[in-house]
């Protein structure tokens, strides 16, 4: 299921523009903006969705992309990147119905620490994974692994919209 760009996505790709290297990956690229412009400054990228009608759609609007069908990282053992940056679903759910493109789990960080435990591992010495967090969410349980895996936190931009405040977390060993 295509996940519509939208303020968070903007933000990302707003904000991913000053970093640069060889080779960057986009967890759950979906509609391909923030991984276009992770090209303008990377060598190489590559993004992985879950969802191959999304990835379709990208391919059929830029042939240039390379991407990859799986679940977060799964498929691309022994590469290390110098970014990996995602927006993964963030909102809590409580109901049982599920919207893989939002829905986040019931505290809503459990979709964002299981692209973590597959990203941490495929990092460059010295790489960066930036992520979106939202007020929305529980972040206890993300802040806990983040300490546990004693992963380098930095907040490096925030954007308050009228319901919620996003922020980007730049994510270092």
């Amino acid at each position: 299921m295509l996940y519509l760009p939208s303020d968070d996505t903007i933000f990302l790709a707003n904000t991913i523009n000053r970093y640069s290297g060889t080779l960057a990956l986009e967890i759950g690229t979906s509609s391909g903006i923030v991984l276009m412009e992770l090209a303008k400054n990377f060598s190489t990228v590559i993004g992985t969705d879950i969802d191959f009608c999304s990835l379709k759609r990208l391919l059929e609007m830029s042939r240039n992309q390379r991407v990859i069908c799986c679940h977060a990282a799964s498929a691309l053992q022994g590469i290390k990147f110098d970014l990996i940056v995602t927006n993964p679903p963030y909102l809590p759910n409580s109901t049982g119905h599920i919207d893989k493109t939002i829905d986040g789990g019931p505290a809503g960080v459990e979709i964002t620490i299981d692209f973590l435990k597959d990203a941490i591992g495929r990092l460059e010495i010295g790489g960066k994974i930036l992520i979106i967090v939202s007020s929305i969410s529980d972040t206890r349980k993300l802040d806990s692994f983040l300490s546990k895996n004693n992963i380098i936190v930095k907040k490096i931009a925030q954007k308050d919209l009228f319901y919620e405040t996003l922020q980007i977390l730049e994510l270092s060993k």
